[in-house]
């Protein structure tokens, strides 16, 4: 097994340990050691062959035994037993976001709860309200969360899906039958979650495809078919649809099962202005014979379009905007550095010379270090005593190795305080090159309390950049009430730039909202609030929102150059 996949079993072992009630102090070392572990690169292996395991940071010898069986045999004796006593229901009631392990051992032992549908029965009858700890007001926030997990459940985020997505359309290519194979639905026009994987096979044997795609190893029933269309839902609950078609009918069924509804819809509008009628076989004319096409770019054409990027099909005003050449999305290959991004001085697992190096490596020219602050304690926040040192570490490695090809920005993701204040004292935060402002507590606010708090950060001179600014956790959790147009106007005010955090989890900004940040001037910024080296490439994640809201490159400030960067944080301290 990997640190990661070790990681992730110390994880649940934790829970599950708080879960039955067994002694917190244990729970919390295999917590601790399972974010020691993720994202590192330790040698797992090797450790456990030299019996070195407990030179591991917080690794005693219990813990080692445990990591010890887990690399060698792939599976944990007591992480099964744990398993084995709690009810799997359980597992979902404790995804309802502000219902940790320990209300979920309460309920489950008080009212005998091991099902969303138990929670919700024991909700609707008045029985949660009566325990201790809960009440009306917290049986409304269960239901809402039940809603949520059941909403979850049966999606999945970008990346999850599109490597499954990916490993379909390989086996689909080697194929003899298949001709050609593409991703279409959601995941093609890049939507942060989905709801199934769509995928599109030209072939002259349907037969043949459709029968091999139902009897793939280890997927579920097939639970839909027609003539050239199979579903089947894959082991982890996601749906996969395969659209089996001729080469003559490719273009079209590409292009009505990527879809979206409203992007459809507008183009058959406009069809109809040509005397056309678009339908999935094609383009109609006169309600039969089909306009031949043998591309999606020239079905377009036959509307008097350009070609649509399939992130912008989402019923936008983009087909209005097609009869002209549209402006040439943000690519990857666009960005020159980024700037949320953490160290081993909170709670990353790479040096500041690790994560500098990575950022060449990628052919960046700069990178922005930007930790927690004092007020993340969870997060190993730093102490001024701290700040000074790292900033002195990134000072001398300019000095060293960066010169006139790359340089590292000092700053830091300062918590923005209940009372709309920056963590750190004045003085302090005039030392940062930039600082990210982001909310990371108290939550529970009114959605009016929570926008003066944010708009009384942006309005703090030594802001740079808003940080994830809904505070969601997709799939997880939703976002803190807060009147978004309100945060966009005031940072288009003060002149603040907003962040499209890029991690998949989070991809926030939402893109739906990015619009209206451009046309009041706001400067965006992708960062993948990078914890480890890797985390670095999440910046893909975001361009693919950035693409979804029509950003240019110009439009994002980390496509700027060094030397305007540079400019634009000196200005922003002047």
């Amino acid at each position: 097994m990997t640190a990661r996949e070790v990681a992730e079993v110390l994880a649940e072992i934790a829970m599950l340990g708080e879960l039955n009630g067994e002694n917190p102090f244990r729970s919390r070392a295999f917590a601790s050691a399972a974010r020691a572990l993720e994202g590192s690169d330790a040698d797992l292996n090797t450790l456990a062959r030299e019996g070195r395991l407990t030179s591991l940071p917080g690794v005693g010898a219990g813990l080692a035994e445990t990591i010890r069986e887990l690399v060698e045999t792939g599976r944990s004796t007591a992480h099964e037993e744990m398993r084995a006593a709690i009810p799997i229901g359980l597992y979902d009631v404790l995804r309802i976001p502000g219902l940790g392990a320990k209300r979920v051992r309460l309920l489950h032992a008080g009212l005998g709860v091991d099902s969303l549908d138990s929670l919700e029965t024991a909700v609707r009858a008045g029985r949660v309200a009566e325990l201790s700890g809960f009440g009306a007001k917290t049986e409304a926030k269960i239901l809402e969360g039940i809603a949520f997990v059941r909403e979850a459940l049966r999606r999945r985020r970008y990346p999850e899906a599109h490597a499954v997505a990916e490993r379909l359309l390989a086996w689909l290519r080697a194929r003899p039958e298949v001709l050609s194979a593409e991703v279409a639905g959601e995941l093609r026009r890049r939507m942060e979650v989905v709801d199934s994987i769509d995928l599109v096979v030209c072939t002259l044997d349907t037969q043949a495809v459709t029968a091999a795609f139902r009897d793939l190893h280890g997927s579920g029933e097939a639970d839909a078919e027609r003539e050239g269309c199979s579903t089947i839902r894959l082991p982890d609950g996601i749906l996969a649809h395969l659209y089996c078609v001729p080469p003559e009918e490719a273009p079209a069924v590409l292009l009505w099962q990527t879809g979206s509804e409203a992007h459809l819809s507008a183009l058959a509008a406009r069809a109809a202005t040509h005397g056309l009628t678009l339908s999935p076989a094609g383009l109609l004319r006169n309600g039969q014979g089909v306009v031949p096409v043998e591309t999606e770019d020239e079905l377009y054409e036959a509307l008097g379009l350009v070609w649509i990027p399939p992130e912008l099909r989402e019923g936008m005003g983009e087909v209005a905007a097609a009869a002209d050449p549209l402006p040439e999305l943000i690519r990857v290959e666009d960005l020159r550095g980024t700037f949320h991004c953490h160290t081993t001085y909170s709670d990353g697992r790479a040096s500041v010379a690790e994560m500098a190096g990575a950022a060449r490596a990628r052919g960046w020219r700069y990178l922005g270090l930007a930790d927690h602050s004092r007020s993340a304690s969870y997060a190993g926040g730093l102490p001024e005593a701290l700040v000074r040192q790292q900033q002195a570490e990134i000072d001398a490695w300019n000095a060293e190795q960066g010169g006139e090809e790359f340089r590292i920005f000092k700053g830091i993701e300062s918590d923005i305080l209940p009372d709309g204040s920056l963590d750190y004292p004045d003085a302090v935060l005039a030392t940062f090159d930039y600082i990210v402002g982001s909310v990371h507590s108290g939550f529970g606010m009114s959605e009016a309390e929570m926008t003066a708090r944010i708009v009384a950060a942006i309005r703090n001179p030594r802001l740079t950049m808003l940080g994830h600014p809904t505070g969601r956790i997709l799939l997880t959790r939703g976002g803190y009430p807060v009147d978004i147009h309100a945060i966009l106007d005031a940072a288009a005010e003060y002149g603040v730039v907003v962040e499209i955090n890029a991690n998949p989890h989070r991809l926030d900004l939402d893109w739906r909202h990015l619009r209206y940040a451009v046309e009041r001037g706001v400067l965006i910024a992708i960062n993948p609030d990078a914890h480890s080296v890797g985390g670095l490439d999440d910046v893909s994640f975001g361009i693919g929102a950035a693409r979804k809201g029509g950003l240019v490159a110009r439009q994002v400030l980390n496509t700027w150059t060094r030397e305007e960067v540079e400019g634009y944080f000196a200005g922003r301290k002047a």
